[in-house]
C-alpha cells in the first residue's frame, strides 16, 4: 500500500518532532517534506528538530513555511503544529488550494467552518460530504483531557455547572518554554490564554450538548510530561453512584467503534487507588506503539448526590497535540476522505 505523503509544518518544534517520530512508524503515512522558520530553512531536518539527530528523516532539507511553496511540493495531506499566530493564514491558504490540513494550532480552532475534533465524542463530523479541501483541528491539550475525562458521564444528563483545575507540565509551553529558574519549585497560578481555551473549546466540541457554565483555573508546575487536572461537575439532578462510576468503566472508545493505528485500547482508564493517576506513572498509559500516551486516565472518583469531582491525567504532547492530530487524520484516510 502507497503511504500517503505529508508536508509537517511546524516540524523543528516539541509537537513536530514528536508527529514526525510517529509518522515513522504508521502504516497510513510517511514524511515527505517538512516546513519551519526561516532560521531553520536550508538546513538539514536532523540538524534542527527538537531533541537533534532523527531517523529516518535527519536529511529532508527544511523549507520556509511558505504557502506557495507547500502547495508546489507535491503533499497529499499536511500536518500543521505551529504555535505562532502565522498557522491561522498558513492553514486557510492551503486549505483554499485544496490540501486537507490536521492541525494542532490554536489560530483557526473557534472558526465556524473549522472542525474541532475529540474523536470518541464527535468523530463522526468527519464524513464524505466535506469539501476537497479543510481543515480539522484538535483542542487544547488541557480541553482535550477534560472533554474525554467527562464525556462518559455528561452523556444524557443536564450538567450545571464545571470547574477545573490543571497542573501542567512545562512542556505544555513548548521550547524552550518556561524559563528553569521560574519553574524549578514553583508552580505558577496562572497560563495566558489557557482558561479561555478550555471553556470555549470544550463548548464547541460538544456542540450545543454541554450547556453549563464552565470555570478554569490554569497552573504550571515543575512536571515535564503529563497534565493533570482536578475537576468538580455539578448536574441537574440527582443519580446513583454506583451508575456514574460504571460508565467510566465501560467507556471503551466512545462513539468510535473502528480501530485506528493510534486509538488507544480504552481511551478512558479508571483507577481505583486514592494516589492515581500520576504524570510520572500514567502518561504513556494506552497500548503499545502508537497507542501509548493516548488515553486519558481518570481517578479518585467522587460521588455525591448530584455532583461528581475526579482527577484526570492526559499526556499533553502525544493525546493532547501529536496523537490527535495523527488520530484525526486516520479517520478520514480510513472513511476514504483523504
Amino acid at each position: 500500500m502507497d503511504k500517503l505523503r505529508v508536508g509537517l509544518i511546524g516540524s523543528t518544534g516539541v509537537v513536530g518532532s514528536l508527529i514526525s517520530k510517529m509518522i515513522s512508524a504508521h502504516p497510513y503515512f510517511d514524511l515527505a517534506n517538512v516546513y519551519a522558520s526561516d532560521r531553520s530553512a536550508g538546513q538539514k531536518y536532523g540538524d534542527v528538530v527538537y531533541g537533534g539527530t532523527y531517523e529516518p528523516y535527519k536529511d529532508l532539507i527544511v523549507r520556509e513555511s511558505d504557502p506557495d511553496q507547500i502547495s508546489r511540493d507535491h503533499n497529499d495531506i499536511i500536518f500543521s503544529a505551529v504555535s505562532d499566530d502565522k498557522a491561522g493564514l498558513i492553514e486557510r491558504r492551503l486549505a483554499e488550494a485544496g490540501f486537507p490540513v490536521f492541525t494542532n494550532a490554536s489560530a483557526n480552532r473557534l472558526e465556524d467552518d473549522v472542525l474541532l475534533i475529540v474523536p470518541e465524542i464527535n468523530g463522526d463530523l468527519i464524513s464524505r460530504n466535506m469539501k476537497k479541501g479543510f481543515i480539522i483541528a484538535n483542542g487544547n491539550c488541557s480541553t482535550i483531557g477534560l472533554s474525554l475525562g467527562i464525556d462518559p458521564v455528561i452523556r444524557g444528563r443536564s450538567v450545571r455547572e464545571i470547574v477545573v483545575t490543571t497542573m501542567q507540565a512545562v512542556s505544555g509551553a513548548g521550547y524552550p518554554g518556561v524559563p528553569s529558574l521560574d519553574a524549578i519549585n514553583n508552580v505558577i497560578p496562572y497560563i495566558q490564554k489557557e482558561e479561555t481555551k478550555i471553556e470555549m473549546e470544550t463548548r464547541k466540541i460538544f456542540a450545543g450538548k454541554l450547556n453549563a457554565e464552565i470555570f478554569a483555573t490554569t497552573t504550571r508546575v515543575p512536571v515535564k510530561i503529563g497534565h493533570l487536572e482536578a475537576v468538580h461537575i455539578e448536574f441537574e439532578q440527582k443519580f446513583d453512584p454506583d451508575e456514574i462510576v460504571e460508565e467510566f468503566r465501560t467507556y471503551g472508545n466512545g462513539i468510535l467503534k473502528t480501530e485506528f493505528p493510534s486509538l488507544p485500547e480504552k481511551s478512558v482508564i479508571v483507577f481505583n487507588e486514592n494516589n492515581r493517576p500520576q504524570p510520572e506513572l500514567d502518561s504513556m498509559n494506552g497500548g503499545t506503539g502508537l497507542k501509548a500516551g493516548m488515553a486519558v486516565s481518570v481517578g479518585r472518583i467522587r460521588v455525591r448526590e448530584n455532583s461528581v469531582d475526579l482527577v484526570l491525567l492526559v499526556n499533553n504532547l502525544i493525546r493532547g497535540a501529536a496523537g490527535s492530530t495523527l488520530l484525526n487524520a486516520e479517520i478520514a484516510y480510513k472513511g476514504g476522505i483523504i
